[in-house]
């Protein structure tokens, strides 16, 4: 089942965690593993960042970089190819609120590839 949570809600984590952004938060432990193909593109956060893209926006170009990456690196493949028996998961970034991060278009996107994810309670 696909969890989504930030780094800062530790209580909102289920099974294994994946942190899917580009930099660790300072101060916290690593008590997580690394997704980098699901990491968003450093031109792609500051274009975000700076206002120059909303959150469709966002999403599509996110989405656009998935496919990209799901194209080029076959592990991507491999790993989508377990999500729907993987268990629990909870893909962690940094926003409070998942309505304005990456994180939620990862969980979107995932479902679409692995159509036997259930999804869990995304924050």
């Amino acid at each position: 089942m696909l969890y989504t949570a930030s780094f800062y809600a530790p209580g909102d984590w289920q099974g294994v965690r994946y942190r899917i952004s580009r930099a660790h938060p300072r101060g916290k432990k690593t008590d997580w593993e690394t997704l980098p193909w699901l990491y968003p593109s450093r031109p792609l956060l500051q274009e975000r960042r700076s206002g120059g893209l909303d959150m469709d926006g966002l999403r599509q170009r996110y989405y656009d970089e998935l496919e990209a990456t799901l194209e080029s690196v076959p592990e991507f493949r491999q790993w989508l190819n377990t999500l729907a028996a993987a268990g629990d998961f909870t893909l962690l970034c940094f926003e409070r609120n998942a309505a304005d991060c990456h994180r939620s278009c990862a969980a979107e996107w995932l479902q679409q590839q692995a159509p036997g994810l259930a999804p869990g309670r995304l924050r």
